[in-house]
């Protein structure tokens, strides 16, 4: 046993960024011995369903440091691409203004490695194991939560982390469910064996134009296919660059030591005073505020990144302060414009698609799917509509790559675990639809209204409270600011009796 006392224990679902990037800073912050359970059915803990891309074309849409699982230490992640040589055996990645942007499955072996790096904590005695299972369901304990899970265990602890990130894509309207199944659709966009399978004369469809669909587009490029490529959305928005080298967070160099900007100061900074000065907040006064904001910095000689950025920065802060009316109206008509800008596109990757755009093998179109129905051979007919009415047209394809936006509904459905937390009351969805309510300090909120402190909520799951926890720097900084709160309640928890040493349930 420690000499620190027994250890409390965490059981934290989900071994993605947000789980590892829970688990680490955990084990760093806590001045007592933790026992972390990871439960999490993939081999490693750490790199999730978004960095566990094989794909060489795959990359972050942001430089290195902006993906440190620590964000008190904005250096951490790129010090270690300098260790592992990640920019000799992959130089394409520094950019022309010096960022780099690292392959995504370079990202997960970091994120495991760190994860591997904490296992064992001596300062305090504490360990990380990671349980290759599902959950399933949870149970009240005296003093503790019991996580019931696929394999037949039952872990008991003192806290459990929800931390479960974005769900798997799924099709969505006006694709009807059997197509999921359907040989010449591909409902997982992440799932590259599939894509390498595309018969390179065939004519694909890709719906939805956001960073998974410029990642398949890539891919489809770099296989040196002859075929058309068809990238269609709504309104074909496509992300937008990266800020310019020499603006606030473009051109800061990868190189461990060279001074470079420092996420979590910008990210604890104040609402910006254009937007307080809305009052009673709406999202059309935000709207034209931060466009009168764009237009003053542009007018001072620097790019529309600076105005957009003071307000993504300090979007948890701000979120809250819009009614929960307007916030849904900013998810169905604003947000897909909202994330254009903010979720911005790799350089290499920008530029590989652009490229193939200007030599007619990959075109953009803004239209709406009416229907999607099988034909003859294999090949799928697509209607389409036009914006505005202009006219509806009819074309086939070979080939369907789903990469939708986020379907709020799909996560509920994709898990069986979440589902049962609903209907048992421990959790329930927040007021803006797309999540679970929380409270400042992740604390969920059941059905009852009761604020659960033993049961954290992390990640993408909470983005209907805090508006934007969904790229790692605001992940790893929104857990930063919960864990004084969450260290607190493991210290005045009962400690688990009989004392008993931790033992890993699997290896590293």
């Amino acid at each position: 046993m420690s000499e620190h006392g027994a250890a409390r224990r965490v059981t934290i679902v989900g071994g993605g960024f947000s789980g590892a990037s829970m688990a680490v800073q955990l084990v760093r912050a806590s001045p007592l011995p933790l026992a972390i359970t990871i439960v999490e059915p993939r081999e490693s803990a750490g790199p999730g369903l978004a960095y566990s891309a094989a794909d060489p074309d795959h990359r972050l849409n942001g430089p290195t440091w902006s993906h440190s699982i620590l964000p008190d230490d904005a250096g951490h992640f790129t010090r270690w691409c300098e260790s592992h040589s990640i920019l000799l055996r992959d130089p394409e990645a520094v950019a022309a203004d010096g960022n780099a942007f690292v392959r995504r499955g370079d990202y997960g072996e970091y994120l495991a490695d760190a994860v591997r790096a904490h296992a064992r904590w001596p300062a305090t005695g504490s360990r990380i194991a990671h349980l290759r299972d599902r959950a399933v369901g949870l149970a009240p304990g005296r003093e503790s939560i019991a996580l019931h899970t696929a394999g037949g265990r039952v872990l008991e602890s003192e806290m459990l982390v929800v931390a479960t990130g974005n769900p798997l894509p799924r099709l969505q309207a006006p694709f009807a469910r059997a197509l999921a199944d359907h040989p010449s659709v591909i409902e997982n966009p992440l799932e590259t064996t599939r894509l390498a399978g595309i018969d390179p004369q065939a004519r694909v469809l890709v719906v939805g134009s956001g960073l998974t669909a410029l990642d398949v587009v890539s891919t489809l490029v770099r296989a040196g296919r002859p075929g058309p490529v068809v990238v269609a959305s709504r309104r074909g928005l496509r992300p937008r660059p990266q800020p310019p080298s020499g603006s606030p967070g473009g051109g800061a160099s990868p190189l461990p030591g060279a001074d470079a900007p420092v996420p979590l100061e910008r990210i604890m900074g104040s609402v910006p005073g254009f937007l307080l000065r809305e009052a009673p907040p709406t999202l059309r006064g935000w709207v034209r505020a931060l466009r009168a904001r764009i237009r003053e910095v542009e007018a001072q000689g620097e790019s529309w990144h600076r105005g957009f950025d003071e307000l993504r920065d300090v979007v948890w802060q701000a979120w809250p302060l819009l009614p929960a009316a307007e916030q849904r109206r900013f998810l169905r008509r604003m947000r897909v414009w909202y994330d254009a800008h903010r979720f911005r596109a790799p350089p290499q990757n920008d530029a590989l698609v652009r490229d193939a755009e200007a030599r007619g093998g990959v075109r953009f179109r803004a239209a709406r799917l009416r229907a999607v129905e099988p034909s003859v051979g294999g090949a799928l007919r697509v209607h389409f509509a036009d914006p505005g009415g202009a006219g509806e047209s009819v074309e086939s394809f070979d080939a369907i790559v789903n990469c939708t936006g986020l379907d709020v509904a799909a996560r509920l459905r994709a898990s069986p675990f979440l589902a049962s937390l609903v209907d048992d009351g421990w959790l329930r969805v927040d007021d803006a639809g797309i999540g679970f309510a929380v409270d400042a300090n992740c604390s969920a909120i059941g059905a009852d209204a009761r604020v659960r402190s033993a049961l954290r909520v992390v990640g993408p799951p909470t983005a209907g409270t805090f508006g934007d926890p969904l790229g790692a720097m605001f992940i790893a900084a929104q857990i930063w600011r919960m864990l004084p709160d969450a260290l607190a309640f493991l210290a005045q928890a009962q400690a688990p009796s009989p004392p008993r040493p931790f033992q890993p349930l699997s290896p590293f």
